[in-house]
């Protein structure tokens, strides 16, 4: 779980969340999918969060794609409530 929080605190400080951007993701995408929507506009965005957890998986030892897939498990319906 603190990974994941890890992830969501990055995600929202590299992107700033947008409302509109996640507007137009399906509500019943995972959490990966709408946190991805909402960085859309923002160039490189994506892949700082990404080569951050990449990162964070390296210096804990723990397989980056444990993060990832966990993460992508949430359908909260909205970024807003999946970077919450």
């Amino acid at each position: 779980m603190k990974r994941l929080s890890v992830l969501v605190a990055v995600s929202l400080a590299l992107a700033g969340f947008t409302a509109s951007a996640a507007s137009s993701a399906n509500p019943a995408a995972s959490c990966s999918g709408l946190a991805g929507s909402s960085r859309a506009g923002d160039p490189g965005a994506q892949a700082e969060v990404v080569q951050f957890v990449l990162a964070e998986a390296a210096f804990e030892g723990f397989p980056p794609g444990a993060n990832f897939s966990e993460f992508s498990r949430f359908h909260e319906g909205s970024a807003e409530a999946c970077l919450a």
